[in-house]
């Protein structure tokens, strides 16, 4: 091999991190010696220096790469979330950073993390996952276009000014959007396909494939802003538990087997746990079921109800403070797994409740209520996520900023939650009943076998 093209090969391996070529790259840079000799060349071709690069590029991305990509898509989808809901879309340009926020820069994390995912699983080849993150970047931008450019003619169409050339060309940008997702996406489709195919009809069945994906993907993105976080969350969740070491299978298999040692008095005090817990879980379900009555029937018979608006405002108010035994229940339940941050989990959807409680008490159509329900949804959704995130990380800051991140990003459906905790809090505190009633029962008949058997 020529010195040139040895120092071509040189620079292509520079792409892989200083770690994989201090271990593989003399050994790398000899295959390739030889190949080349083989073949004859002067110089890489075009495909094989496109795969060094996209190899090189999928060794340094990490899953800590998908960790970072998972959050800035989760800020993203969390702040236009919260532009959305408040009075700052009111503000100048507020609505133009909401469309940055909400259709290019959170996609675009989000579609980073997937593919470092996809790639550290082997699921997608490095070369069709470079080409797939090359494409992503034109593809949401031209997108998020779109989505000002609707944004602007209907603004226009409202003032009855006339359209300027960028608010009527709302589908010219979508097009566009279309035609760069498709693009972007027949690559990955294609080397997913059944590869003893012959590579044109391979391609030639992967492109409607990968146009009906890339409309798919933007219409989720245009009409689901509100929950990409939650989709955020989801892949900052697989991110972080991809990064954790992993601990040594035989270690792992023989503490499933044996499980934790757990003597007489444990045993008892399990079974009294549970014991309190469904009784409390049973105090919930009969007041959540009143409750519930009251707010769909109190208008006409309950007293202090003056009609169903008001009626359906004090059921509600009354059946989320009716749960907050169900709350105890649960940590009762849950704390020999999740351990002591069970109780700090109690503590916060307890006052998520009571503060729910507040919202529906300050009526329908009172300047409270909404603030009332955004607080109440990310005081629930924290005490959700982070027993969650105390099973992604032992180290307690990190568990405290994943437990925060998927707080926020759990408040959009933690609204819809509050908001009717009334009506949900009887089915779970049903659940609970059932469940510790089985577990009793299977515990009672453990007891009779044990007392019975003979040695």
């Amino acid at each position: 091999m020529s010195p040139s093209l040895r120092n071509k090969y040189e620079r292509l391996l520079r792409w892989y991190p200083k770690a994989w070529r201090e271990e593989h790259g003399r050994f790398m840079l000899d295959t390739l010696e030889e190949h080349a000799g083989d073949r004859g060349i002067a110089r890489p071709g075009v495909a094989e220096a496109w795969s060094i690069r996209a190899h090189g590029l999928g060794e340094r991305a990490t899953s800590r790469w998908a960790v970072v990509a998972a959050v800035v898509s989760l800020a993203a989808y969390v702040v236009a979330t919260g532009i959305l809901l408040t009075d700052v879309l009111q503000q100048p340009g507020a609505g133009a950073a909401r469309i940055v926020l909400a259709i290019f820069a959170g996609p675009l994390a989000l579609s980073f993390a997937v593919l470092i995912l996809l790639r550290r699983r082997g699921q997608l080849s490095a070369p069709s996952a470079l080409w797939l993150a090359a494409g992503a970047v034109p593809s949401w931008a031209v997108a998020a276009l779109a989505a000002a450019s609707w944004s602007v003619g209907f603004e226009e169409a409202d003032a009855g000014t006339g359209q300027t050339w960028f608010g009527s060309s709302t589908l010219l940008f979508m097009l566009a959007a279309w035609v760069f997702g498709t693009a972007s996406l027949l690559a990955p489709v294609a080397s997913l396909a059944e590869r003893k195919l012959p590579a044109p009809m391979r391609w030639l069945l992967s492109l409607p494939v990968a146009a009906v994906l890339s409309m798919v993907l933007g219409v989720a993105a245009a009409m689901g802003q509100m929950m990409g976080a939650v989709v955020a969350a989801t892949a900052l969740v697989l991110a972080v538990a991809a990064s954790r070491p992993e601990q040594p299978k035989v270690a792992v298999a023989e503490a499933r087997r044996t499980g934790p040692p757990r003597s007489v008095p444990r045993a008892a005090a399990a079974r009294r746990s549970c014991a309190t817990a469904g009784a409390m879980a049973l105090v919930s379900l009969v007041a959540g079921l009143a409750c519930a009555a009251f707010a769909l029937t109190g208008s006409t018979w309950g007293p202090g109800a003056s009609d169903s608006t008001h009626a359906m405002n004090l059921g509600l108010a009354a059946g989320a403070l009716a749960a907050m035994p169900l709350v105890v229940s649960a940590a009762l339940m849950l704390a020999p797994r999740f351990g002591k941050v069970m109780w700090i989990s109690a503590a916060l959807l307890g006052a998520g409740l009571v503060v729910a409680s507040a919202s529906q008490l300050s009526g329908a159509g009172s300047s409270l209520q909404w603030p009332l329900i955004l607080l109440a949804a990310v005081l629930g959704s924290l005490a959700f996520a982070l027993p969650v995130s105390g099973l992604l990380s032992i180290r307690p800051a990190v568990r405290l900023a994943i437990g925060i991140a998927l707080g926020l990003a759990g408040f959009v459906p933690g609204i819809m939650v509050v908001s009717a905790a009334g009506f949900i809090a009887p089915v779970v505190a049903g659940v609970v009943v059932v469940m510790s009633a089985r577990t009793l029962s299977r515990d009672r008949r453990w007891a009779h076998f044990q007392a019975v058997s003979p040695g």
